[in-house]
């Protein structure tokens, strides 16, 4: 046979072969003169047909056969071409990660790494696969405690996020990563590998320690500030309250001095005026005797309002009682046209002197403030205990309060208002619903105080006019 021939047979396929074969044999039975159905020996000649039939569809067969089977290698090829193009994007995608992602198994070998892992332990994806962390130069704390971690992901079936751990890098370079960890399964449904992401941290953990140390450093100079502050506004109430103390001395002094001083001289000329009033009745000189008669009346009227202000300014001894007697003075001291009375229910249990006097002092700046400049025609100082709070109030039925106050202005509101946070009660001035001006002061009692007495009622002072 021809080598071109030989070629040609060999490229054919076997069914195309096996069909060239039997059509040569035909044709040489036939150039022969045998004829076609003498192979059939002792068959009758009408099975002829049948065999033919036979072979006839069992080459249609074959045939058929020929034509699936490429077509099956045609579509595997296509298959694989696809799986191959998915895993090559998920590689690209998993490496262009800058997040370490790995896969592991129960024994702790890596059986995926991308770019980012491989490039911290300096090697490649290729050759990371099987390897273990003890190849990449991890301490033994790290291995133990990425062990433990891997461990407990694949028992409890359930993912982990550890917020912040020290890998060592293959350089020797120590960087915090904050790692999620997530259980893989197999076709039985048995846990037995773990998916792993380690993002760095190593940046933003410096950054919120240089952060978390200046929030320390500038919290201890506020609080070194505040200190400093506090000491200052210490020190200032202390002189303030000094200042206070010292006034109030100067008062009393001042009182003192009038009661002992003035007020005696002052009775003793009216005395000398009175005894020559009744020598000059007694010689029959009525003018002379009229005019020292009302020198003597007119020295009385300043002995009581010499006693007047020593008293003001040197009140009764400031305690619960002696409160309201002090109050009950000063209605009663108001004198002219504007009547002033006080309204007191009960006795008012305050233990502390230095609270009575200053309660004492916003009253009377009250009442002398509504004598001076709200042209009223009554004054209602109240005092009262109301579920541990104690009410102190002025009340007129004056002008009220002006729309504007300048600040060189109410230097008795400021001092008011300063004697109030003294002894931390709250102040408050306004026009009443009508008309006039009500000042409030009201100071929380403590709840351990005593209760107060039996009601009682006192006199009501009123000054004639």
């Amino acid at each position: 046979m021809p080598r071109s021939s030989s070629r040609q047979s060999k490229s054919k396929g076997p069914s195309q072969a096996k069909r060239q074969s039997r059509a040569a044999s035909r044709t040489r039975n036939t150039q022969s003169g045998t004829p076609a159905n003498t192979r059939h020996k002792g068959r009758p000649g009408k099975q002829r047909p049948r065999v033919a039939q036979k072979a006839k569809h069992a080459d249609s067969q074959l045939e058929a056969s020929n034509e699936v089977l490429p077509a099956s290698e045609q579509s595997c090829r296509l298959i694989e071409d696809e799986l191959k193009r998915e895993r090559t994007f998920l590689r690209q995608v998993i490496d262009a990660t800058p997040s370490m992602i790995f896969v592991k198994d129960c024994d702790g070998r890596f059986l995926l790494g991308n770019a980012a892992l491989a490039h911290s332990c300096l090697t490649t994806a290729e050759k990371l696969v099987g390897k273990k962390d003890a190849d990449f130069h991890r301490t033994p704390d790290q291995i133990a405690h990425f062990q433990q971690i891997d461990q407990e992901v694949m028992l409890s079936g359930r993912a982990l996020q550890i917020p912040e751990e020290e890998i060592t890098q293959a350089d020797g370079e120590v960087r915090w990563f904050s790692t999620g960890k997530v259980p893989l399964f197999n076709d039985a449904g048995v846990c037995d590998k773990v998916l792993g992401v380690a993002t760095d941290i190593t940046e933003q953990r410096q950054t919120q320690k240089e952060l978390q140390q200046r929030v320390a450093e500038r919290t201890a100079e506020l609080v070194a500030a505040n200190e400093k502050l506090t000491a200052q506004m210490d020190e200032r109430n202390r002189l303030e309250n000094a200042l206070l103390d010292i006034s109030e001395q100067e008062q009393r002094r001042l009182g003192q001095d009038l009661h002992d001083g003035l007020c005696q001289s002052l009775s003793g000329l009216a005395f000398m005026a009175r005894s020559l009033t009744k020598t000059l009745i007694a010689q029959s000189l009525p003018g002379p005797a009229a005019e020292a008669g009302r020198l003597a009346e007119l020295l009385h009227q300043s002995v009581e309002h010499s006693r007047d202000i020593a008293k003001g300014l040197h009140p009764v001894v400031m305690d619960a009682e002696g409160l309201v007697s002090a109050l009950h003075e000063l209605a009663a001291r108001s004198h002219g046209s504007i009547s002033c009375r006080l309204r007191c229910e009960r006795m008012v249990p305050i233990t502390d002197n230095g609270v009575a006097l200053h309660l004492y002092r916003i009253a009377q700046e009250a009442v002398a403030n509504a004598l001076k400049h709200s042209d009223a025609r009554s004054i209602t100082m109240s005092l009262r205990l109301r579920q541990n709070q104690l009410s102190l109030s002025v009340a007129d039925d004056g002008c009220g309060l002006p729309e504007v106050i300048h600040a060189n202005d109410g230097m008795g509101l400021r001092l008011m208002k300063y004697r109030a946070d003294v002894i931390g009660a709250d102040f408050t001035i306004g026009k009443r619903k009508k008309h006039g001006t009500r000042m409030t002061c009201l100071l929380p009692m403590a709840a351990g105080e005593p209760p107060p007495p039996p009601p009682f009622h006192p006199p009501l002072f009123q000054n004639p006019g």
